[in-house]
């Protein structure tokens, strides 16, 4: 082959390339996950009704919006990770700041272990009590095991697994809807009850105590993430048919990015078969922020995550581009406190308003 033609192949090659490029989707993700597979189907609930990360917890301090009542604990902090430690051998006894538990609700829970020992136990009672009668809801957590009892300490399920690695943390979840309650472990449903209902009479529950036993170890640690407690989401066809809008605390991103955490896949599933079903319904995606950080990049933060939820709608569940637009308001029109852990939570959100 002649020098001549050899550059006229590799020019119509490039050529050719660059016409695959501007005919691709502009929406397709480079590096998402594929969220049409995943088969998880928690959705967290929408309206918080108490939520910690412990990010205004100082260090050497108790935590803020828990009544630290037997034991000490150690905030450590890195990569950022901010996470509520209870250094072996000790035992905690703390109660949250109270809340009124709605009918239907889901409880949030991240905790990570070091060892074998250490277990954290949380226990929904009513106001001024913190033991001596059965909890309304019991969750307990160790580094080998995930149960869950719910009124008159009637079993809801448990999940035995393998001591994760230290530093690992264990997502779990309970969502209570019109008398059925299921248990969620690193979004893997593992128990699924049904007429389990608040007995008529019985005082209602207004915090969570927890307690992390490691005094029987002689090393290791249990430590609290997050946790988060919300009044069960509306259905997202129902929200959008009646109010036009929906407003979702589900969809997740990783830190200061715009990729998609795969348990973001309900609520995008939902709103894929919303579209499915009706298909004369236009939506606009808008990004929400909380006020951290610099206002400019927390609104192209918020632009992009936008953009990620379209582009997953579109190249992994055939949603026509053109019924979708997308924006970002960064921290704008906050409607919670942006002082708070509570508020900055409600703030981080992804809205969906018919077209």
């Amino acid at each position: 082959m002649s020098r001549t033609v050899f550059t006229i192949c590799v020019s119509l090659l490039g050529l050719a390339a660059q016409l695959s490029a501007q005919n691709s989707p502009a929406t397709a993700p480079s590096d998402q996950p594929q969220l049409s597979a995943v088969k998880i189907d928690f959705i967290p609930g929408e309206k918080t009704v108490f939520y910690d990360d412990f990010s205004d917890t100082a260090q050497d301090e108790p935590p803020a919006h828990w009544k630290l009542r037997d034991g000490k604990t150690e905030l450590r902090t890195g990569a950022g990770i901010r996470q509520l430690t209870a250094v072996c051998p000790v035992k905690l006894s703390m109660s949250s700041a109270p809340f009124t538990f709605p009918k239907n609700f889901t409880t949030e829970i991240e905790a990570a272990f070091a060892g074998p020992g250490p277990d954290i136990v949380f226990y929904a009672w009513p106001k001024n009590v913190d033991g001596g009668m059965t909890p309304t809801w019991e969750i307990g957590i160790n580094a080998g095991e995930v149960y869950m009892k719910g009124p008159d300490g009637e079993k809801i399920g448990n999940i035995q697994m393998k001591p994760p690695l230290a530093d690992t943390p264990l997502k779990i979840a309970l969502w209570v809807q019109d008398g059925r309650a299921r248990g969620y472990l690193n979004g893997e449903r593992f128990a699924d009850v049904n007429q389990m209902f608040v007995p008529a009479g019985a005082k209602s529950a207004d915090h969570w105590t927890v307690r992390a036993r490691c005094d029987r170890a002689e090393e290791g640690w249990a430590g609290l993430r997050n946790v988060r407690v919300a009044e069960s989401a509306p259905d997202f066809s129902a929200a959008i048919s009646s109010t036009g809008k929906y407003v979702t605390h589900g969809i997740h991103f990783e830190t200061d990015s715009d990729r998609l955490q795969p348990d973001s896949a309900p609520i995008i599933q939902a709103v894929a078969r919303a579209l499915d079903k009706n298909p004369n319904l236009k939506l606009a995606i808008i990004g929400y922020t909380d006020s951290t950080g610099n206002a400019n990049h927390n609104l192209d933060l918020s632009k992009r995550r936008a953009e990620a939820v379209r582009s997953a709608l579109v190249s992994q569940f055939n949603v026509d581009a053109s019924r979708l637009t997308t924006s970002g308001e960064g921290a704008n029109k906050p409607i919670g406190n942006n002082d708070t852990p509570d508020g900055r939570a409600q703030n981080r959100r992804v809205e969906f308003v018919k077209q």
